[in-house]
């Protein structure tokens, strides 16, 4: 787990965000359970940097005299260039639980993909929940030990750091090792479901 402290200053509802943007600000919301959400301005470049280096980091926001420690919970970008329109941070204590999406990484080398298997992927994110002080940047998942054909893991298959559990249901698949037959039979399953489905549009024209 990361920790992140910058300086935040309270908006001005009234303020335009595209102002602000124009001015290097990001207009951001602090919201917590017990207390009243906040309105922010927060520098653009620093949040930015910090935010792509690690998204699961806890941020330690300064206004005034008074820090928050908070996790992002929301961002919102702009579809072409991907720039950061708003941020939405929630509070966290120290001693409460939460929950976080948290990216998966796949490690090693299968040997039923050595063999000719595909590796299929269902689930690039878990949702855990631990203590702030437990966060993961990502969640590896070793793939060495697949020896077999149409092997997968399940989120109760994981192997999670100390102080971290999944909150999904254990038998959903994260990845699994298909065989090349029956890749091409899933493909062309789908593509008769999605010829059927053109042809009934077509019927009924």
């Amino acid at each position: 787990m990361s920790k992140n402290t910058f300086t935040a200053k309270k908006r001005d509802n009234s303020q335009n965000p595209r102002q602000l943007r124009r001015n290097g600000k990001i207009p951001a919301t602090l919201y917590g359970k017990d207390s009243e959400s906040l309105s922010l301005e927060i520098d653009a470049r620093e949040f930015t940097s910090a935010y792509k280096l690690d998204k699961n980091a806890i941020f330690a926001i300064k206004i005034g005299k008074d820090s928050f420690d908070s996790i992002v919970k929301k961002v919102q970008t702009k579809n072409v260039k991907d720039d950061i329109l708003n941020v939405e941070f929630q509070k966290i204590r120290s001693d409460a639980a939460i929950k976080m999406v948290i990216p998966v990484e796949i490690t090693g080398e299968s040997p039923a993909v050595k063999a000719g298997g595909n590796l299929i992927t269902s689930l690039t994110e878990i949702e855990v929940e631990c203590l702030p002080k437990d966060i993961p940047s990502e969640i590896k998942i070793d793939i060495s030990s697949i020896e077999n054909l149409d092997e997968s893991i399940t989120i109760g298959d994981v192997k999670y750091p100390a102080g971290v559990k999944p909150t999904g249901s254990e038998d959903t698949v994260v990845l699994r090792i298909s065989s090349p037959e029956a890749e091409v039979s899933e493909e062309g399953a789908a593509e008769e479901v999605s010829e059927a489905a053109a042809a009934e549009e077509k019927g009924e024209e």
